[in-house]
């Protein structure tokens, strides 16, 4: 049954690709359309593998120099990522096709291209079919703004997968399982890797676009850390040194700090969000840097909890991220601003979407039950696992990542608390802010789906994990390790999803009810101003009084970092245009191809 679903995905993924080349001679209403209808036809080509369990398949392509075919492949790994690619993409087609003003075509080209280009380095089973889809996908995001990432990472990308290719056998992937992986050089693949990831994670252009930043955190750090656990887990095997886990686990940690400190301080919503989606991809970097850890102690059970972690965190990029996203463009485009210090007032304004934003943080806070906090409560049960791996000398940086992670929690958790208590309870504080109204019906529909999306892994964590990544925990781990330690109602020790909820809803409402029934004066003012009439004048209360907006931290030291190299400049004075970009990676991998056959 797999082979017709892979031979579908392909279809649907060339389909995708025709779209982002013929958009600007659709209609718009057309191109997001199908745009929507491809995403969402995806997702549920990837639901019966998953759900069957059904074993991995591989496609070869009719494409390529003799010896050097293209492959694709479709495994319980694969699956996974890809279904969590396509159900943010399609929440981000369905909202750019309903939302007031219409989406410009070229932003729905530009989320056609990236999810083909992710879809096809995930679905990708050599090494140069890899590189195109990083190409494509980078190519669709930076290329227009005159970045060089598009160039790099792919090449990255591919030099990694030849580094563990044996001597004489193209870089596929069947032929590095089947041969012994030389230690040194999967510390090669794991430095280039780690290095390319970072840089298609973390680069910050200077320019704001929300299509841009849902299709970060939805879909390009999802791949990212497919990207780790497939070059860096999977293909090596035992042949990856422990010291590439201590480098994830560490990298991870301080990402997650960094990202952190940064959401709770940024002036914007929409920055604030990116943050967080951010410390996501710090999360999962440390949940596979302790599984690597776990593995070579002899510990599944360990790497099974951090692969776990690995999972949810990719779940709530691809669901409460994108969720958050799409609330904070919904609020901009009808308070007229991203900034903090403008907005206030919206759970009146603007009900459906304030909950929206509400679940999407909830997501990716350290609240229960949202899915954040049962990852956090994995890693945890990884993280005490280690008196139990080496000495004193491997459990101080496990150790200390501990502490890293819970601080981040805590910076976490305050700045999703920030964003609801300024924008959505706080007073309004602009004339254009009070007067925000509600999205149309079909945007409201669409957030309101994604937020019962984004509750269900938090809420069923067990479920959840049983059902999509049970089989790829049990291939990466090569152990059989059941879920009843995070199922709803257990009598082991373990996370209580549901009870924690009942007890969680049980202690607000009474609250709510004692504060509803107290005997008070009742005043005819709005809720926003404390109970306290304005002031003669000023109808949205004292200035004096009102928050900026800009955090309660203070700003990071100012410590001088070595700054990165940069690369020459090219020739022609201005990047080529949104058009020429996919062609001009395409013919710059037919010549690679070209050069490959050539070298034998």
């Amino acid at each position: 049954m797999t082979d017709p679903i892979l031979l579908f995905l392909t279809i649907d993924v060339i389909a995708l690709l025709l779209l982002g080349m013929c958009a600007a001679a659709l209609p718009l209403a057309a191109c997001g359309f199908l745009a929507t209808t491809l995403s969402g036809l995806g997702m549920l080509l990837c639901l019966p593998p998953l759900l069957m369990g059904t074993a991995a398949t591989t496609l070869s392509l009719p494409i390529g120099p003799p010896n050097l075919s293209l492959h694709l492949a479709l495994d319980p790994l694969s699956a996974f990522f890809l279904a969590t690619l396509f159900l943010a993409a399609t929440a981000i087609a369905a909202f750019q096709a309903t939302t007031t003003p219409l989406t410009p075509v070229a932003l729905v080209r530009t989320t056609a291209f990236c999810l083909a280009g992710t879809a096809l380095s995930v679905l990708a089973a050599d090494g140069v079919l890899l590189a195109i889809g990083l190409a494509i996908s980078c190519g669709a995001i930076w290329l227009p703004r005159g970045s060089r990432l598009p160039l790099l990472i792919p090449l990255l990308m591919l030099a990694a997968v030849c580094l563990l290719a044996p001597a004489g056998f193209a870089p596929n992937f069947d032929a590095i399982r089947a041969a012994s992986v030389d230690p040194n050089r999967a510390a090669v693949t794991a430095a280039l890797t780690i290095a390319a990831v970072a840089g298609l994670t973390w680069s910050r252009p200077s320019e704001h676009c929300w299509t841009r930043d849902a299709l970060t955190a939805g879909v390009i750090i999802p791949s990212g850390a497919y990207l780790l656990l497939r070059l860096i887990t999977e293909l090596p095997g035992a042949a990856i040194p422990v010291w590439c886990g201590f480098v994830l686990l560490l990298a991870g940690a301080a990402a997650t700090i960094v990202e952190g400190w940064c959401a709770a301080s940024h002036p914007d919503i929409d920055g604030a969000v990116l943050c967080l989606a951010r410390r996501q991809a710090g999360l999962a970097a440390a949940g596979i840097g302790l599984a690597l850890i776990a593995r070579t102690a002899d510990l599944p059970g360990a790497a099974s909890f951090a692969l776990a972690s690995t999972f949810l965190a990719a779940i709530g990029s691809g669901a409460a991220c994108v969720l958050a996203s799409l609330a904070a463009r919904a609020i901009a485009g009808s308070a007229g601003t991203y900034r903090l210090s403008r907005l206030g007032g919206l759970v009146h304004a603007m009900p459906a979407t304030a909950i929206a934003l509400a679940v999407g943080l909830l997501g990716l806070s350290a609240i229960p039950p949202g899915v954040g906090f049962a990852g956090l409560w994995l890693l945890f049960q990884s993280v005490l696992s280690a008196p139990r791996i080496g000495g004193l000398l491997f459990q101080l940086p496990i150790a200390l990542t501990g502490a890293a992670i819970a601080l981040s929690a805590a910076l976490t958790t305050a700045g999703s608390l920030r964003l609801i208590g300024i924008a959505i309870l706080g007073r309004p504080r602009t004339p254009r802010g009070a007067g925000a109204r509600e999205s149309k019906a079909p945007t409201r529909i669409i957030l309101l789906a994604l937020a019962g999306l984004s509750l269900l892994p938090g809420l069923l964590p067990g479920s959840t994990l049983w059902l999509l990544a049970d089989p790829a925990i049990r291939a990466l781990t090569n152990a059989h390790t059941g879920v009843a330690w995070m199922s709803p109602f257990t009598a082991v020790k373990g996370y209580l999803a549901l009870p924690v909820l009942a007890l969680l809803a049980l202690t607000t409402g009474g609250v709510m009810l004692v504060s509803r029934w107290s005997p008070r004066e009742a005043k005819a003012t709005g809720p926003w101003t404390d109970g306290m009439a304005p002031p003669i004048g000023l109808p949205f209360g004292e200035p004096a009084a009102q928050s900026t907006g800009e955090g309660f931290l203070p700003p990071l030291p100012g410590i001088a970092l070595p700054r990165r190299p940069r690369l020459p400049a090219f020739m022609h004075p201005r990047p080529p245009s949104a058009e020429a970009g996919p062609w001009l990676i395409l013919v710059t991998f037919a010549a690679l191809l070209l050069l490959l056959a050539m070298a034998g």
